[in-house]
């Protein structure tokens, strides 16, 4: 064999060598896209937003915080004001959902209520006390139930907590409900966001100037001490935006959908009809079920009630 020969023979033993380490990081690559191909969708992602009117502000920080996502498609505002889970009498929520979900599918769905629920439950069974058991009862079970549909439609849920509250009273009530919400949608492997942190100060406390992504003061609340301003909004939007996109780059396996009971029959019963010393309102077309207090803060009688009702 001649010099030159041997040197081609040497350099293709070599090459046939390297053939198996190369077709091993070709396959690498190949698999390596496909499992990329597979995580991200062809299409955007469709995003549906539930709820009262913090909702729809809601919306709105949602539309600033994802805008440059380009993962994030339509967004979706499906939240309407005055409304909420306790009453039914007003705007039946469960039914609502079932129709727009009879519109098409959502691959998110934001979700905020609670703001309108601090108020009396009234069924066909009578009407449970707001924080009494069978209220609590009562709106655990709307609670699922909302859930347990928006899964049912293949959406990642994301439910949404109550931010701080001026009001002192209606911050406690506002931290029960959100134990509520957050204990709820866990339970049904939904994913409970707070904005209790991002809506107040370093003391945790209400505050309507708060600092904004540049460390300058913005006035955030309404003057209500409820609402939000629309830098408040984009505020309060940042953690829910943060969980989604954590959700698209670290996607988990969803549960399978638990569909709610339909029927409570643990609550015990309170009595049919308006308790003494109850009202049942009409304000601006809107139903409400309340109990009349003094100055002092005790309830109001049943004939003073009746009274302060005819003024």
């Amino acid at each position: 064999m001649r010099l030159g020969e041997a040197d081609m023979w040497g350099s293709a033993h070599r090459l046939a060598g390297l053939v198996p380490a190369i077709a091993a990081c070709v396959a690498a690559m190949l698999l390596g896209s496909a499992a990329l191909a597979q995580e991200t969708p062809s299409e955007p992602r469709r995003i549906g937003v539930f709820g009262d009117s913090l909702a729809d502000g809601l919306w709105i920080g949602l539309q600033r915080g994802l805008r440059r996502d380009a993962r994030a498609g339509e967004i979706e505002q499906l939240s309407e004001v005055a409304t909420g889970l306790a009453n039914y009498v007003y705007r039946d929520i469960s039914e609502k959902t079932r129709r727009q979900l009879q519109q098409g599918r959502y691959d998110v769905a934001v979700v905020m209520f609670g703001s309108n629920d601090i108020q009396g439950i009234r069924t066909d069974r009578g009407v449970f006390r707001f924080r009494s058991a069978g209220w609590e009862e009562v709106y655990r079970e709307r609670v699922r139930d909302v859930i347990t549909q928006l899964q049912a439609h293949g959406a990642e849920v994301y439910w949404t907590g109550l931010p701080v509250m001026r009001s002192t009273g209606y911050d406690a009530n506002t931290v029960y409900l959100n134990a509520i919400f957050r204990e709820e949608a866990e339970a049904l492997g939904a994913i409970f966001v707070s904005t209790r942190e991002a809506s107040s100060d370093e003391n945790g406390e209400y505050a309507a100037y708060l600092p904004n992504s540049r460390g300058a003061p913005r006035l955030m609340r309404d003057d209500d001490g409820i609402h939000f301003t629309m830098n408040g909004y984009a505020r309060i939007a940042a953690p829910v935006v943060e969980a989604i996109q954590a959700g698209w780059d670290n996607p988990r396996p969803r549960p399978a959908p638990v569909m709610a009971e339909a029927v409570i029959e643990a609550a015990e019963p309170e009595p049919q009809g308006l308790p003494a010393g109850w009202l049942d309102l009409s304000i601006n077309g809107q139903a409400y079920v309340c109990q009349p207090v003094g100055l002092d803060g005790q309830p109001l009688g049943a004939s003073a009630a009746s009274g302060a009702a005819g003024n």
